[in-house]
């Protein structure tokens, strides 16, 4: 097992399902853990199942909404208040919705969480990552980022709304994103990868009704399904690997789209506007 004393790692979306599962195993292998939960009552319980699990008492919880810029900014200050350095900082929290929601401040709530909520997130923490030799930032994607057709001009799903289709947009964002950050990173040894964990065994498996589609039952248990993102953030065997889209642990070409630059720089663009609150 991998030793990770002395890091400081964060695990958004840590309250269940494979973002609970690598924040039990950070833990344990002496990491510094800070679960990120919108919901203080379920990150209580959380923070206690990794203690448990960890045997230690390195594991911290900070609540946060990740759909709200605001809450972000609170967040990541209040770390950097407390924290001098950051490690690793695995974007993992997402969801997907049935009907169309908007946050406070007129974001599709799809988008808002699973793309805006990494951007915001990471951008803020990003001089931190910098000063921290060899740090990683891992970006949970999906397989379904190949179903992903972004529209530059229908960003917020506005019409015909589809929750399936506003998934998969959403994690072709974070692959156009974590590739877009290659470029920002130049110059210094923080490393980005996206990964597809696989299909799990969560409440992504549930049926659409508004829709035609069906999301995808998972087969894969939530510990199973950490094991990739455990890997990213702690395998010496990928120091210095950045770019990569990795399919469970093995490196994988993404969608043709989630390469095109022209359209990850209009994203990049946008999400500087929808960040501002």
């Amino acid at each position: 097992m991998n030793n990770l004393e002395g890091k400081v790692c964060i695990v958004t979306g840590s309250t269940s399902g494979i973002g609970l599962a690598t924040a039990k195993e950070l833990a344990k292998m002496g990491a510094t853990t800070v679960l990120v939960a919108r919901n203080e009552a379920r990150g209580k319980v959380a923070l206690a199942e990794v203690a448990e699990y960890s045997k230690t008492d390195n594991a911290e919880l900070f609540i946060c909404d990740l759909s709200s810029p605001s809450s972000i900014v609170e967040f990541t200050e209040t770390f950097k208040r407390k924290y001098s350095r950051l490690d690793v900082l695995v974007n993992n929290a997402g969801m997907m919705s049935n009907e169309r929601v908007e946050t406070e401040s007129g974001i599709e709530l799809t988008f808002a969480v699973n793309h805006l909520g990494y951007f915001i997130t990471t951008n803020l923490l990003l001089e931190m990552l910098s000063d921290t030799p060899a740090s990683r930032i891992i970006v949970v994607a999906s397989d379904l980022h190949t179903r992903g057709k972004i529209d530059p001009n229908n960003l917020m799903h506005e019409h015909d709304y589809d929750g399936f289709t506003a998934y998969c947009d959403s994690k072709l964002a974070n692959l156009l994103f974590t590739y877009k950050m290659v470029d920002i990173l130049q110059g210094s040894d923080t490393t980005i990868n996206a990964v597809h964990p696989g299909v799990i065994k969560t409440k992504f498996g549930i049926e659409d009704r508004s829709s035609k589609n069906t999301f995808p039952m998972g087969i894969i248990s939530p510990e199973d399904g950490a094991k990739a993102q455990i890997y990213l953030s702690s395998s010496p065997d990928i120091q210095g690997i950045t770019g990569k889209y990795f399919n469970e642990m093995h490196i994988e070409q993404s969608s043709a789209m989630s390469y095109n630059e022209n359209l990850a720089d209009v994203l990049w663009q946008k999400s500087i506007e929808y960040s501002r609150e």
